[in-house]
């Protein structure tokens, strides 16, 4: 199975931003592969790049915030046409998942507005029309997912019941995925995806043929039992935590998706409010033990207060 660590890539690692816009944007999934070229700074006749105003293009600190801190993955071809990359699903992603909006309307007209500024021509009707699209694909993954009432509990394999549900939720899924992009934006966004389920799935399946199968054998004596307990622990205990790392994100809607953003960003900025009052000196023994409780005390779990860290708090 490919281990989880492939798709961390793309929520974890697709795209590398500096200082605070790390706050919000913190990819984990797909890897990306290889950005096209971005466009070069644009002559008054390009088509493609900061759409221009009667006053000229807008400084960057005039923009919306998520606008500053979007990744710039906006590139054409040799013809001006909009290049179709994984980076530019990073930024649909960054708007329509990470986006400063309650719901999935309000984060797509930050997106549409976001594009309009950004890209003009036929590259910005591409780019449009293909928000469009991932929007209305969002909604349907949702209401699929939703559909299949699959319910892993953590820290537990899923039940031979669920494997078939997680194998008819994959196949749903990429089909869904094929109608609404066409074959090849749905394999070059989606298809490692779409691979490491199904394989995920089939070896869950071989998983229960072979623990059904060893019922019938002989019973191991208990030194060989042992034996095989040492040997196995670490793997299969890694081999555990990356399948259910991986089921968890597959069977997660972009909806709670985006409502962990919004948590994500309530912890963030409670602890920047928090970390100001501190009285203790930078650099300190005192700051510092200051700064682990007060991180202890407002993000819930490690891989928050890894993320905190990682977007540049002391």
């Amino acid at each position: 199975m490919t281990t989880s660590l492939h798709r961390e890539r793309y929520w974890l690692g697709a795209a590398v931003l500096a200082g605070v816009a790390l706050v919000w944007y913190w990819p984990a999934g797909d890897s990306p592969g290889p950005a096209a070229a971005p466009a070069v700074a644009p002559a008054p006749h390009d088509t493609f790049g900061l759409a221009r105003w009667d006053s000229g293009p807008r400084q960057p600190s005039e923009l919306p915030l998520d606008d500053q801190l979007a990744p710039s993955s906006l590139s054409t071809d040799a013809s001006g046409k909009l290049v179709v990359d994984a980076p530019l699903r990073v930024l649909f992603e960054f708007f329509l998942v990470r986006g400063d909006g309650a719901d999935l309307d309000a984060r797509a007209a930050q997106l549409r507005a976001h594009l309009e500024r950004q890209v003009s021509g036929a590259a910005g009707e591409q780019a449009r029309t293909l928000a469009a699209r991932y929007t209305a694909y969002m909604r349907a993954h949702d209401e699929l997912l939703a559909s299949q009432r699959i319910a892993l509990a953590a820290g537990s394999a899923p039940t031979a019941q669920q494997v078939e549900q997680l194998a008819t939720w994959q196949q749903q899924r990429a089909r869904l995925r094929q109608s609404t992009f066409g074959p090849a934006i749905a394999d070059r966004w989606f298809g490692a995806d779409d691979a490491e389920l199904a394989q995920t799935v089939a070896d869950l399946r071989a998983r229960a043929d072979a623990s059904a199968g060893a019922g019938n054998e002989a019973e191991p004596d208990s030194n060989t039992l042992r034996e095989r307990r040492l040997h196995d622990a670490t793997w299969e205990a890694a081999r555990d935590t990356d399948t259910g790392e991986l089921l968890a994100r597959a069977t997660q809607s972009y909806e709670a998706a985006a409502g962990e953003e919004r948590t994500w960003r309530a912890h963030y900025l409670r602890y920047r409010a928090d970390a100001a009052l501190l009285t203790a000196a930078a650099g300190t023994d005192t700051r510092r033990r200051q700064l682990e409780a007060l991180q202890a005390r407002i993000f819930p779990n490690e891989r928050e207060r890894i993320r905190a860290r990682a977007s540049g708090i002391e």
